[in-house]
């Protein structure tokens, strides 16, 4: 489904927005060494949640990356991070979820995609285990 709203709704909403700050929220990893192999396939799934408060947008943006070999039920690999992004709201406006759609697709995920490729970098080398590096996003 199609989120409906006019480019220039969208053009006020988004020239509304300020970002005051991006953080990692949570995090969690598990590592089963059994189930490791020297191809893995990756499932990333992404999510998001926002509220406004006032003149506060606060955005939840969840990764879920699962890596498991092609043979296996389990997975070798998941890891999740929950970032919270914030941006203060300059103007009388509604953040809609036709809004949020299309602004979590197009630009915030692909602003996240660059902390989360680094955040999968570090932890996946902390954890020992051999690079796993994830190509750009392509949207």
């Amino acid at each position: 489904m199609r989120p409906k709203i006019s480019p220039e709704d969208y053009r006020t909403i988004l020239q509304s927005l300020e970002l005051n700050t991006l953080f990692l929220l949570e995090s969690n990893s598990k590592l089963k060494e059994e189930y490791l192999s020297e191809t893995l396939i990756l499932n990333i799934d992404e999510k998001y949640t926002f509220e406004q408060k006032s003149n506060l947008l606060t955005v939840y943006y969840n990764y879920k990356l699962i890596a498991k070999a092609e043979e296996q039920q389990e997975a070798a690999f998941v890891l999740s991070a929950k970032y919270a992004v914030k941006y203060s709201i300059t103007k009388e406006v509604q953040v809609t979820k036709d809004f949020m759609k299309i602004f979590c697709d197009l630009t915030l995920g692909m602003l996240l995609w660059t902390y989360f490729r680094e955040f999968v970098n570090n932890t996946v080398y902390r954890m020992g285990m051999p690079p796993l590096v994830l190509a750009l996003k392509k949207k």
